[in-house]
């Protein structure tokens, strides 16, 4: 083996019960060219800081035995991030125990690394991966891979969790292979994409960190980019959104966890909105489809949670149960069965194999070209320019679309006012998206006076859910409950009235102030 090396690797989570089915996989069969799958006992120790300094630079150090003798250590330096497929310098020596020994490395780089990083700081045993691992080297196309299925645990201190992982590690050729490869295997068991490394669990259960939701960061974009390179980097933080959610989703953890699952995915559709007309159709069709279908597959879990989370506690500030079984009560029993239900629907939904094609798909796009096949010239000319060139037209798209129905708003339905929601909701996301390559007070404003319009219509919207949703829960209510279904379709009614009143004067607002990119 050589000392240096670039890890590529894809890593999916795999439920113990698929593994063996996993193992007698059709294109296994096909690609494994006789080669036998072999089991090896791994058990690797991690060191670091007691603060985790050096995994917070991006840096893991690693001892590991493999099976009943053999020591080795490992460090691994990030060297960026292709979304779904973490790209790393990897440097490895063997060793003859299993003492940490930093002076085994005779590689400059990971000297030069090593004094800057870790010199003249006390380094610890952190945590330990005890892990079976299943391999075998594959040919794929024009490709060498190796598979490898982890069964263990992760353990730090008198804490641990289980490991259940399938990893594709790229040997030679181009990384598209792990992906369809992946695909193919996604047709006999359900994998799942991950994006947590056997070292950031450990982390996580080192420090006690309990799951939570995940916000969006700045996409971090910057003018010099080509506009691929940024679509790319939007399709990252889209995939992170809804991984980095799907924990709280799964474990019925925290409601905001469902909502900015929702939010990610709808990004998501937006950003493959905004860039339609420079992709070639195919996969970004139905990727939009998959990213609507799933997504509607949490509508109803989050929309009960604001009605028991936001809209029945202002109900019963304002008119509090003079009995047990009064009309909040009635309402808050029938609402959360109601969630019980919508809670199985989501479960359904992440099961899904909707799901996990949509996850792997996003992985591929966010990681490499894969949107270019088919692409025509000039899609392909569009996407290497810099991206402040296709900004500047996309953005404007976006807000002469929010304004054409925006001039005639006094004469939009509610239908009409729930199409121009979208617009505006598009308009935000767009400037959320692009706004790092222009910055300056403008930007501030402009984003302000839309965050202002976009809440008056998120409030006329959740009036109209409440409604739809109120309406399901009737049959099943005695007369108690009916009279609390009055308050809130009474409460709703006037706030949707009050916040009417506004929104000429928010749009007027938003409609002088001066485009950014112009």
């Amino acid at each position: 083996m050589a000392e240096k090396q670039i890890e590529i690797e894809l890593k999916m989570r795999i439920d113990p019960k698929h593994v063996n089915r996993l193992k007698q996989a059709p294109v296994l069969r096909e690609v494994k060219e006789g080669r036998r799958l072999s089991t090896t006992q791994l058990v690797s120790i991690y060191y670091d800081t007691p603060k985790l300094s050096l995994s917070r630079k991006g840096l893991a150090i690693r001892v590991r035995k493999k099976g009943a003798t053999g020591w080795e250590q490992t460090v691994k330096a990030s060297n960026g991030l292709r979304a779904a497929l973490p790209e790393r310098q990897e440097w490895t020596v063997e060793l003859e125990n299993g003492e940490l020994d930093l002076s085994k490395f005779s590689d400059q780089d990971v000297l030069a690394l090593l004094d800057k990083m870790v010199k003249s700081k006390k380094i610890e045993r952190i945590f330990e991966t005890d892990l079976a691992r299943t391999s075998v080297d594959l040919g794929y196309r024009d490709a060498v891979m190796e598979l490898a299925i982890d069964q263990g645990v992760v353990r730090a201190g008198n804490r641990e969790s289980p490991i259940s992982e399938v990893e594709l590690e790229l040997k030679e050729g181009h990384p598209a292979t792990l992906f369809d490869l992946a695909l193919e295997l996604q047709r006999t068991v359900p994998l799942y994409l991950s994006l947590r490394s056997k070292a950031s669990r450990g982390r996580s259960l080192y420090f006690d960190e309990q799951p939570t939701f995940y916000r969006a960061d700045p996409v971090g974009l910057q003018a010099d980019m080509s506009a691929e390179e940024a679509f790319r980097a939007v399709i990252a933080q889209g995939v992170t959104m809804i991984l980095g959610n799907e924990v709280c989703v799964r474990k019925d953890l925290h409601p905001e966890g469902c909502h900015q699952m929702r939010v990610g995915m709808r990004r998501l559709r937006v950003a493959f909105s905004l860039f339609r007309h420079n992709l070639p159709a195919g996969e970004a069709v139905l990727i939009r489809r998959l990213l609507k279908s799933c997504a509607k597959g949490l509508d109803a879990l989050r929309d009960w949670d604001v009605f028991l989370d936001e809209t029945l506690p202002t109900i019963e500030l304002r008119f509090p149960d003079k009995t047990e079984h009064g009309p909040n009560a009635e309402l808050r029993k029938a609402a959360e069965g109601q969630r019980a239900l919508a809670f199985k629907v989501a479960i359904a939904m992440l099961e899904s194999s909707d799901y996990q094609q949509l996850c792997l798909l996003l992985g591929a796009w966010s990681s490499y070209s894969r949107w270019a096949s088919g692409a025509s010239a000039a899609q392909m000319r569009a996407m290497s320019a810099p991206i402040g060139e296709l900004a500047a037209s996309l953005l404007e798209k976006a807000r002469k679309r929010m304004a054409r129905r925006g001039d005639n708003l006094t004469e939009l339905s509610i239908t009409g006012l729930h199409a121009w929601r979208l617009d505006v909701k598009q308009m935000r996301y767009a400037c959320d998206f692009f706004y790092e390559i222009y910055g300056g007070k403008s930007v501030k404003k402009f984003r302000s006076s839309l965050a202002e319009l976009q809440d008056i219509l998120g409030q006329l919207n959740d009036a109209a859910v409440a409604e739809a949703r109120l309406s399901v829960l009737q049959p099943d209510l005695d007369a108690a409950g009916l009279i609390g279904v009055g308050r809130i379709a009474g409460w709703y009614g006037a706030r949707a009235d009050y916040r009417l009143q506004g929104i000429a004067a928010a749009w007027k607002a938003f409609d002088k102030q001066k485009p950014f990119w112009r």
